[in-house]
């Protein structure tokens, strides 16, 4: 493929909007509507509709007859100060796919799969149609009804659910200044409506940020970097979802099937543009990099493939760490030179680029790559899986199967890339004054610009430490990490959740599982109990894993054969007898919005079908924490074949928490022994920065188990969800909710 990076990363085209800009009331208005985008440099914006856009009222995006770049708004806020916005749903609707149904909302302009994939998919026909979209700002620390809760969206005009067109949300922002991002969060939809373009940044700011800018010059250096994949038509006017998702078709039944339910996209976007050039000087920046993919993680480092000086290709020792999904860390973590950074969809990362001893007049140029392919075939693209683990998804730096995937070929119409999914973008250094995404070129400098200090480490160092602290968690240099801010305070709760893949191939001979009584999927979330079944039972879950639910005082720890029964695996009621919401069909675990009879005469009324109830009198239970106490979860990604668990490869899963922050205090993966047993034995890697810093999403590597230290804190209670960030598996049901209850309550 012909790899020039000639689009420009276009920042200039965004909708930036500072404190100043939200009004005296700090209250803004944005709109979801259907709007004409460009997505290259070279191509115009179709003269129709070709994405979904956030769209602030009184900008000028909002005045525009085509728009420079689909993503949203980048909102700028101060820590401790709220936010008023009015989310508007603008799109309409479509017609009712037959006779008596209810009308849904339009299908975005985006090639998605067609509706009536529900013919010969059953995982189709128990999930929701799209009835509007749900604004969710991720990583906020907001009350449940601004939170973005998938049942609670803006509907279209008109509709039949009695749903308002708007949602007004409330963002206090009395958290820690991090880098947020909004996206859409519709019941089931999440996956082609995020990808419609519904995504946008959101920065909390303090102090910190001041300090960070004097240390290493000014705002101006400080890179935005949304990276996405996506499938771009032939004409470079649009994308295809479906592209992404490629479909099978059974010859002796003709029904059809995916080859693979996530979107892996063949072309990485940043920031809207198709491998773009920034242009920057040889000096220290801030760059502030999300992973809004679908499904695709990436492994991130710098890499010259030429060699041009002294033969180095990688050049990982330009980067520290400083920050992530939880804000800035305790410590700067500089990379070394073959070291990469992990991102899965939903995380963010704060990474600070040194170039001032850089010679930019021998070097010219360096490229953000990506080596997380390694199951990647460019002769069939559609095999491509998940990313898995390390081991397996990633060709380590130094190795030559990653100089091979990131190395161009010299041919006569320019530099091809064996592999493109292995480059992000490039950053030509320049001496040059420059904006991003002015449409041209640095002009050429005269003479090279005084050189820029390096990174004084020392200093940052005491600036990160200085905001270290919060009300949840305090830096401990003993340790050194993060520990319970009121070491008083007991954990009062262990958790058990289960990310599960169907390793076994179970969904394709068992009907009905018998640990929950529905049907085996390719994904699912459990939460568990302590087993009170008879040896043997075949409603038991057996793991190697004592999670010491019982005693929370007390650590979980590998132990041999420890069984459980599922305490919960459904987002909905299993079963409601009641009008108007009677299941229609015999699969409990995703219930369709169902109608409801009225009297002769009426219109019917459509509803989301009932939330999964807390009821232990009849043995049903939901994870209830309290506002202001600590709770450890112990959450294992594995697949369901208990006889050979350490055999199964699952998907890694991003395990992303509304409300919360937490820390990793632990983590495990599963081997065999010397007896052949599965076993969880401790493992550490560097750059996971397990113990020292916050998340709000983690990944969860193949056959791993993390204990989690979540904080609930005080002030937020009510219902929020927690599920898998590859939005796929959102929609296909790895998703739960908790309900944190008042601190005095029974």
């Amino acid at each position: 493929m012909l790899m020039k990076f000639d689009n420009h990363l276009p920042l200039a085209a965004l909708d930036v909007i500072g404190a100043g800009q939200t009004g005296g009331w700090g209250k803004i208005a944005i709109s979801v509507e259907a709007r004409s985008v460009k997505y290259t440099d070279s191509v115009a914006a179709p003269a129709s509709p070709n994405a979904w856009c956030y769209i602030r009222q009184g900008s000028p995006q909002e005045r525009a007859a085509s728009l420079e770049n689909y993503l949203g708004p980048i909102v700028n806020v101060t820590r401790g100060r709220p936010l008023e916005v009015v989310w508007i749903n603008r799109i309409g609707s479509m017609p009712a796919e037959k006779p008596g149904d209810a009308r849904s909302l339009a299908m975005p302009p985006i090639d998605p799969p067609p509706m009536d994939l529900a013919e010969d998919i059953d995982q189709y026909k128990s999930m929701n149609y799209p009835v509007g979209v749900v604004a969710h700002l991720h990583g906020a620390k907001a009350r449940p009804d601004s939170d973005g809760w998938p049942l609670s969206p803006a509907s279209f005009e008109g509709n039949p659910y009695g749903m308002p067109a708007y949602r007004s949300y409330c963002y206090p922002n009395d958290q820690r200044a991090a880098m947020l991002w909004f996206h859409d969060h519709g019941m089931d939809n999440t996956a082609v409506q995020v990808h419609a373009g519904l995504a946008g940044l959101y920065f909390v700011r303090d102090n910190s940020d001041a300090e960070l800018f004097h240390l290493i010059g000014d705002e101006t250096q400080e890179l935005p970097l949304v990276i996405q994949d996506r499938c771009l038509n032939a004409d470079g006017a649009g994308v295809s979802y479906l592209k992404g998702v490629p479909l099978q078709k059974d010859p002796a039944t003709g029904k059809r099937s995916f080859i693979r339910p996530e979107f892996l996209g063949d072309t990485i976007l940043v920031n809207g543009r198709p491998w773009p050039h920034a242009h920057v000087n040889p000096k220290i920046y801030r760059l502030r990099i999300l992973n809004g993919s679908n499904a695709r993680s990436y492994a991130l480092t710098l890499a010259d493939p030429d060699g041009k000086i002294g033969g180095k290709i990688w050049y990982g020792d330009l980067l520290t760490a400083i920050g992530n999904d939880g804000g800035l860390f305790s410590r700067g973590e500089k990379l070394e030179e073959l070291d990469y950074l992990l991102l899965a969809p939903g995380e963010r990362l704060d990474v600070l680029l040194d170039l001032t001893q850089i010679d930019n007049d021998v070097l010219g140029s360096l490229h953000l790559v990506n080596l997380s392919i390694a199951g990647y075939d460019p002769t069939q693209p559609e095999q491509e899986p998940i990313f898995q683990n390390d081991a397996n998804s990633v060709f380590a730096p130094g190795t030559p199967e990653a100089l091979k995937a990131i190395a161009f070929t010299q041919k006569s119409d320019g530099p091809h890339a064996d592999l493109p999914l292995a480059n992000v973008m490039e950053f030509r250094i320049v001496d040059a004054p420059h904006t991003h995404g002015a449409g041209g070129a640095a002009a050429p400098a005269a003479h090279h610009a005084a050189a820029q200090p390096p990174l004084d480490r020392v200093t940052l160092d005491k600036i990160l430490l200085r905001y270290a602290d919060d009300e949840s968690f305090r830096w401990d240099a003993s340790t050194p990490g993060l520990i319970r801010a009121n070491t008083d305070a007991p954990v009062v709760r262990n958790r058990f959740v289960l990310l599960m893949n169907d390793t076994a191939g179970k969904a394709d001979v068992e009907p009905v599982n018998p640990i929950t009584g529905a049907p085996w999927r390719d994904t699912q979330m459990w939460e568990l109990r302590p087993s009170t079944a008879p040896a043997g039972d075949a409603s038991a879950f057996t793991l190697p894993f004592d999670a010491k639910l019982a005693t929370p005082w007390e650590e979980g720890q590998p132990a041999a054969g420890v069984a459980y029964q599922v305490s919960r695996a459904f987002f909905f009621e299993p079963a409601d007898p009641n009008p108007p919401h009677a299941a229609r069909h015999a699969d409990p675990l995703w219930p369709l919005a169902t109608d409801n009879v009225d009297p002769a005469g009426y219109p019917p009324i459509y509803r989301y079908a009932h939330l999964y109830r807390h009821n232990p009198a009849a043995g049903r239970a939901i994870i209830r924490p309290r506002e202001g106490s600590y709770e450890r979860w112990y959450v294992a990604n594995i697949g369901n074949d208990q006889a050979h668990l350490a055999d199964g490869v699952p998907d890694m899963h991003p395990f992303h928490m509304h409300l919360v922050n937490f820390v990793v205090l632990r983590r495990f993966r599963l081997r065999k022994d010397a007896a052949e047993n599965s076993v969880f034995a401790r493992i550490e890697r560097r750059l996971d920065f397990d113990g020292v810093v916050r998340h709000d999403t983690v990944r969860i590597q193949s056959n791993e188990l993390v204990e989690l230290l979540v904080h609930f804190p005080r002030g937020y209670t009510g219902v929020y969800p927690y599920h898998c960030h590859l939005v796929e598996h959102e929609d296909m049901g790895m998703m739960l909710h908790f309900d944190v209850q008042p601190q005095g309550a029974p």
